[in-house]
């Protein structure tokens, strides 16, 4: 799919549910290559330069597969004019399909449990889905409470591969019979995440519950049979020590993927700073991953590092690190759009009840905000959700970044900064 954007464009290869950012130039050259073929291409071109571009640009699509026999580009083109200023649609949307559990985690991000008061119905879902296609927003992550509690989660899943979306689900696994492993695996998930906290029932059930472990462990089993799944670590202050034996149990388990991610210090974690892990134990601890995972067999690094993320982060935004409200949006059980759910209700800009998600994400006050920095704001780039926890603004520095720059982390006073209401400038107060 090519979907135009206001620098240029981006093609996403459905093969890998990757983006790939082009220039105004480049973007013209891949519009004219969908229609026609290369020679043609080539005729139309300028000048020398902009025929030596062109077939620069043919070399590299020829290596990655995507042009056709005949040589045309193999996309369809998202017929939308961009926003002037960001992006058309986000690249990643976290919908939350349920606000219910199964568990009740010492660090689960999404807070306390329920909440699940009149969540989207399919119908209405359905409806998010087509949109989000028609805005290039193929990447959907499904997330909870506990995804599996919910009843037509397969029918949710099909509503969004049949707009074309790549939905990730992320799941504590419990729910799981033979035959919701075997409708799983029928369908094409970009992921499937099981979440453990640790390679020790000790660890793992320290946060998560008695028994959980050994539970776990008797449906990836069953998994297995049926469906190529990940398994998702939460780094915590008490597993930073465990990440090579995750990497082994992940092996041993037959799973595809380990990823490991930080503990965020948002939801029920915000309220006990105990099991955060530091910034120099986690990049330590990645640090290690990179030696055991040095034969590739295994993908098991996540790069949620403030150096990995800005290393492979590709430029499509001017704003720094973060992606809330320039590449990233969250949608909540009950359909409110906030930036970024760690961020919190106060960010809330709107419910796709009361409007589309294209005027939320356009138009919505916390996105413009967020876009669109102001004197005073120290946010270079990590986490804003990091930066609000400990400093008091997500306009803050983050210190995990403050530190990856080789910077103290900045000892201001506390900020509370409050996202703007539509028409009004956000405040300070200290």
């Amino acid at each position: 799919m090519l979907v135009p954007q206001h620098f240029g464009a981006l093609l996403f290869d459905r093969r890998t549910s990757r983006y790939l950012p082009f220039d105004r130039a480049a973007a013209r050259a891949l519009d004219r290559l969908i229609v026609d073929a290369p020679g043609r291409v080539l005729e139309r071109a300028a000048d020398d330069d902009e025929r030596d571009a062109i077939e620069g640009l043919l070399g590299f699509l020829f290596e990655r597969g995507y042009l056709r026999l005949d040589g045309r580009l193999a996309a369809a083109r998202v017929d939308r004019e961009p926003p002037p200023d960001h992006l058309l649609g986000p690249l990643a949307v976290h919908l939350e399909i349920i606000a219910a559990c199964n568990l009740s985690c010492a660090h689960c991000f999404a807070g306390p449990l329920p909440r699940n008061h009149d969540p989207l119905r399919l119908p209405e879902l359905d409806a998010l889905f087509a949109e989000l296609a028609g805005l290039g927003s193929f990447r959907l992550g499904l997330t909870g409470g506990e995804p599996l509690l919910r009843r037509d989660l397969l029918e949710i899943l099909d509503a969004a591969t049949g707009h074309g979306l790549h939905p990730c689900l992320t799941t504590n696994a419990l729910r799981l019979d033979e035959r919701l492993a075997r409708e799983l695996g029928r369908r094409e998930l970009v992921w499937l995440n099981v979440s453990l906290e640790g390679a020790r029932a000790e660890t793992n059930d320290a946060v998560r519950g008695a028994g959980v472990f050994d539970a776990v462990l008797e449906k990836l089993r069953l998994l297995a049979r049926h469906a190529r799944f990940t398994l998702a670590f939460t780094l915590t202050r008490d597993n930073l020590e465990e990440v090579e034996d995750c990497v082994a149990l992940a092996r041993s388990v037959g799973a595809h993927t380990a990823v490991f991610r930080p503990l965020y210090p948002v939801g029920v974690a915000a309220g006990d700073d105990q099991l955060m892990p530091s910034f120099r134990g986690y990049v330590d601890a990645l640090a290690r991953l990179e030696r055991v995972d040095a034969d590739g067999d295994l993908h098991a690094i996540d790069p949620f590092s403030p150096s990995a993320r800005e290393a492979l982060r590709a430029i499509v935004s001017a704003e720094p690190g973060c992606g809330a409200a320039t590449t990233v949006a969250s949608i909540s059980a009950q359909g409110a759009v906030n930036p970024c759910s760690f961020l919190g209700s106060g960010f809330d800009a709107g419910t796709i009840r009361e409007r589309g998600f294209e005027s939320i994400w356009r138009e919505g006050h916390a996105f413009r905000r967020l876009r669109r920095p102001q004197p005073g704001d120290r946010f270079t780039g990590g986490c804003r959700a990091r930066a609000q926890h400990h400093a008091g603004s997500a306009f803050a520095a983050d210190p995990w970044q403050a530190q990856h720059e080789g910077r103290a982390p900045d000892p201001c006073r506390r900020l509370t900064v409050l996202p703007t209401s539509a028409g009004e400038s956000a405040g300070e107060t200290a």
